[in-house]
């Protein structure tokens, strides 16, 4: 009988074993696609406008607009649908020049 528990017990910290290593997958998962960071390698000041969430930069459902200071990084937080961007302002949803896209947690470099 004594075994029996022993056996029990280790199959039980298998388990657990089991279940942490699943969440720590789903965590890992989660973080690399924890949407674009934006790194301003310039001495001025970058605006940048984002869209996110949906198939195609035309039918993304958010807009948000970036500003990063000179020598500093911003972060656009998509979760990991890919981000759309435009350095100029689109008019009526049209980026002059075409929407540039970066794939969700990457870094762009900015110049």
């Amino acid at each position: 009988m004594h075994r029996v528990v022993l056996k029990s017990g280790l199959t039980g910290a298998i388990a657990i074993l089991a279940i942490a290593a699943a969440l720590s997958t789903s965590a890992l998962a989660a973080a690399a696609g924890s949407g674009v960071t934006f790194m301003n390698g310039s001495n001025h000041k970058v605006d940048l406008y984002t869209r996110y969430g949906g198939s195609s930069c035309d039918s993304a459902t958010t807009a948000k607009k970036v500003t990063v200071d000179a020598g500093q990084s911003g972060s656009v937080d998509s979760g990991d649908s890919k981000v759309c961007y435009c350095l100029t302002v689109p008019e009526r949803g049209d980026c002059d020049g075409g929407w540039l896209q970066a794939a969700a947690g990457s870094t762009q470099r900015l110049q």
